[in-house]
């Protein structure tokens, strides 16, 4: 592989709300020298030692966030001076990423340490992400929620890290959508930092390194930038400023605070310019499905699992569709049991009620309705009792979490087929017919579902809209989502919660 030609750019800025930048960087075009120091846009040739990017997000407004990260910095610098640089630590991947794990470690007990000894300073912490560019490949190490990117003009923006998030476990776990994550309540919950209480920093590193191609731009940057500005909005401004990394990043940086720009906003860039291989977009395969979470890690994992073998990966995918197969002919043969088999009874089977067996030709027509008391799910109080749902955890943001769903449905008529089951119970009366057949057929009994004064939110329940639905579907109405809102004037969907009590507009 011929050398590699690159060029950086790095700045960070405080936004338009902070009056203070808790955000702090380092980039450094040549490891071998025993300088960090880079030109913005100036072009280079990677040395022996390789490149360095580095992002730290400070947390802890008045105790010090700036302190954390200019003290993680310190650190790495520390640790990629070209002394400590030895043939141990770049022996291989295994050694590097090990080496790049030691460094956020040791960057977390240096702010322990340092919160210890300065009681003002505590509760200060730090997000960071380290991109270490080494003999045409792409090492990254993080903790927390800054990020890192790969953009090429074929393959566009793709993002290589994954946040120690609440929402992130939220998209893992399948309740929310990787879209929805960006404008979910409490995204700004990192689960991982430096100084985290007293556990041991739990940093991670990519499942391999990232081979560098020509065109590639390697960008780092903290949450003032991905937290303001869509990923698709990102790569707009990165494929209109391409050509240029210091005009590129004050544009993103301008980006942020056109969006909103209530946070500081730190950028690192570094393009490959030659000597890297040819971009193929199928590489960010992996990585995607590991963003996205819940059911598409599954498919993933049976999909695209062992590349090494198309044979084998073949055999999967049948057996996979032979489940699914099997699975759809046990839930057809169920619903044709419990719905096909209780209407083709004939008119002389026995319905048994309060221990006697009367025939169907002789039992009114009539419906006898679930008892309420029995029949609801338990909603939680403040204090984390009850069934079904949990208590919401109060993270300081005045937002809500949705751990479970709970079950409002409360004054419900149903009508009951022929020979259906109550909690298990066979004595129930259900309509079978006519008791004199010369009055002629029944009156049909329709479904009644009386319309309550209050509707209690569901899971997955966090706009007006989904709101709605729900109220629609639950009592067969054709509200709109203005009436619903109109109705609730004083409610803040920011921090509402399963199980909270909301007013149903009146028709």
């Amino acid at each position: 592989m011929s050398t590699i030609k690159f060029r950086l750019a790095a700045k960070t800025d405080m936004g338009l709300v902070r009056t203070n930048n808790e955000d702090n960087f380092q980039a450094a075009a040549d490891l071998s020298s025993g300088q960090m120091r880079w030109v913005n846009n100036e072009i280079c040739s990677l040395g022996e030692k390789g490149a360095l990017l580095v992002v730290a997000d400070g947390m802890g407004g008045m105790n010090a966030g700036e302190v954390a990260s200019e003290l993680a910095i310190e650190t790495v610098r520390e640790y990629f001076s070209l002394e400590n640089l030895t043939p141990e630590v770049t022996r291989n991947r295994f050694s590097i990423e090990k080496y790049m794990k030691e460094v956020i470690v040791a960057a977390d007990a240096r702010i322990k340490a340092e919160a210890k000894e300065r009681p003002e300073t505590r509760g200060m912490g730090t997000t960071i992400v380290i991109g270490w560019i080494l003999e045409g490949q792409l090492y990254v190490s993080w903790c927390g929620d800054s990020r890192a990117y790969i953009y090429n003009p074929v393959a566009g923006l793709h993002q290589i890290t994954k946040d120690h998030s609440y929402v992130q476990g939220l998209v893992d776990k399948g309740v929310i959508s990787r879209e929805d994550a960006f404008e979910y309540p409490d995204s700004n919950i990192i689960t991982r930092s430096l100084c985290d209480g007293g556990a041991k920093a739990k940093p991670e590193s990519l499942l391999k390194p990232y081979e560098l191609c020509d065109n590639d731009i390697v960008l780092l940057c903290t949450d003032g930038l991905c937290g303001m500005v869509r990923d698709n909005e990102m790569e707009l401004v990165i494929r209109n400023n391409e050509h240029n990394m210091d005009v590129l990043v004050d544009e993103l940086i301008h980006a942020a605070c056109e969006a909103e720009g209530s946070d500081n906003i730190t950028v690192c860039l570094c393009q490959i310019l030659q000597g890297g291989g040819h971009c193929n977009p199928d590489v960010f395969i992996e990585s995607e499905n590991r963003l996205n979470g819940g059911i598409n890690n599954m498919i993933h994992t049976v999909v695209n699992g062992n590349k090494a073998g198309a044979h084998k990966g073949k055999k999967k995918i049948t057996a996979l569709l032979i489940c699914l197969l099997l699975v759809m002919v046990i839930i057809g043969g169920g619903i044709w049991y419990f719905v096909g088999g209780a209407s083709g009874k004939n008119a002389t089977d026995v319905v048994k009620t309060d221990s006697t067996d009367v025939k169907k030709d002789s039992i009114p027509d009539t419906l006898k309705q679930k008892d309420d008391a029995g029949d609801n799910d338990k909603v939680s109080d403040s204090s984390g009792k009850g069934n079904k749902a949990e208590s919401l955890p109060d993270h300081g943001s005045g937002k809500s979490i949705f751990p479970n769903d709970a079950n409002p449905g409360k004054d419900k008529v149903e009508e009951m087929d022929p020979g259906e089951e109550i909690n298990g119970e066979k004595d129930v009366l259900v309509p079978v017919g006519n008791i004199n057949e010369d009055e002629g057929d029944a009156p049909e009994v329709k479904e009644q579902k009386t319309i309550p004064d209050e509707y209690l939110i569901k899971k997955g329940e966090f706009t007006w809209k989904k709101i709605t639905d729900g109220i629609n579907k639950e009592y067969k109405t054709d509200f709109s989502e203005i009436e619903v809102k109109n109705a609730n004037p004083k409610v803040d969907l920011g921090t509402i919660k399963i199980g909270q009590k909301i007013k149903i507009p009146k028709k």
